[in-house]
């Protein structure tokens, strides 16, 4: 699990890149491809999944702006 979000940044852009080259890579075979449906439907999941990525980029989630004192006995 990524520590930083300079390390899980560094991450989601190694899953992206894999993705586009995998993409690519179907794209060769899909002229010759006798299966061209499901090289077409793995196409279309890679490329969801490198565009998820590229939404998470730089995103850490919302912090609070103020945490009630717990400590404290009501």
């Amino acid at each position: 699990m990524a520590v930083n979000i300079t390390q899980k940044d560094k991450t989601l852009n190694d899953v992206i890149e894999w993705c586009m080259e995998q993409v690519s890579r179907i794209e060769k075979k899909i002229p010759n491809a006798s299966d061209e449906g499901f090289l077409a439907g793995e196409r279309f999941a890679l490329q969801a999944v490198a565009a998820h990525c590229e939404e998470l980029l730089g995103y850490s989630g919302s912090m609070p702006l103020e945490v009630p004192n717990q400590s404290e006995k009501e």
